[in-house]
């Protein structure tokens, strides 16, 4: 499974081996025992990756995924799966999926990859080729 966690100063993805039905009944609980209030909500999420990262052609034979070129530099993957959050329109929440474990894994790679400081000053220098 895939988690993605949309703050206010960005996303977060993880890959994490816990089946979503597992995860999602135990926010689920969570949330009740708090007495807070959830929103669970079937939804697309969009993670930006730059075109320039090692294997993301490779992307292209999973059918899971909708492939956009942003431009040059950034391409965008949507995902299909699970909106978790106290407030339907509030744009901080956890965007959870299950999909082929061997894609979670490359989606994973590839963000972490594209997360590491020398690539992102490489991308701002424009020197990433």
């Amino acid at each position: 499974m895939l988690k993605v966690t949309y703050t206010e100063t960005g996303l977060c993805l993880e890959y994490c081996p816990k089946p979503l039905d597992l995860l999602l009944s135990d926010r689920v609980c969570l949330y009740v025992h708090a007495q807070r209030p959830i929103t669970v909500q079937p939804m697309q999420a969009s993670i930006p990756l730059p075109t320039t990262l090692a294997g993301i052609q490779g992307l292209k034979q999973f059918q899971e995924l909708e492939l956009s070129l942003c431009d040059l530099d950034w391409l965008e993957i949507t995902l299909r799966g699970l909106w978790i959050t106290e407030d339907p329109d509030q744009e901080e929440g956890v965007f959870v999926t299950e999909l082929n474990p061997r894609l979670e894994q490359r989606l994973f790679k590839l963000w972490k990859a594209s997360q590491t400081k020398s690539y992102a000053v490489a991308i701002a220098n424009g020197s990433v080729t």
